[in-house]
């Protein structure tokens, strides 16, 4: 019995360790789109499209940062790069709503503030 409630607490908390995004290629929410997990204090530069816009799909933990950058290595001395309270707390980074960019990020990741 206590094997299932521990299997069934790890299941559900999860997902409270990290945003979830749905990336789209154009601005707008518009063009291709990819469901993105950043896991907290991570960062993801393969396998990502040239992302221009997202939808945030969940929040990430209390205290976390998300980070969208213009190079592949979550690096805030590139071109372009911008970031947002991941656990709610921002009036940009809102479930639900669509975020433009204003330039192509190549990389996304998570941050302890």
């Amino acid at each position: 019995m206590q094997l299932g409630s521990i299997l069934t607490l790890l299941c559900l908390s999860s997902g409270a360790l990290s945003f979830k995004v749905r990336a789209f290629t154009d601005p707008g929410c518009k063009g291709d789109a990819k469901e993105v997990n950043i896991y907290d204090n991570t960062c993801k530069g393969s396998g990502l499209p040239k992302t221009q816009s997202f939808r945030v799909l969940s929040y990430g933990a209390h205290r976390q940062r998300a980070g969208f950058y213009s190079d592949g290595s979550c690096n805030a001395l590139g071109r372009g790069w911008v970031d947002y309270w991941a656990d709610g707390g921002s009036n940009v980074f809102r479930k639900d709503d669509c975020v433009d960019l204003g330039f192509g990020a190549y990389s996304m990741g998570s941050r302890s503030a």
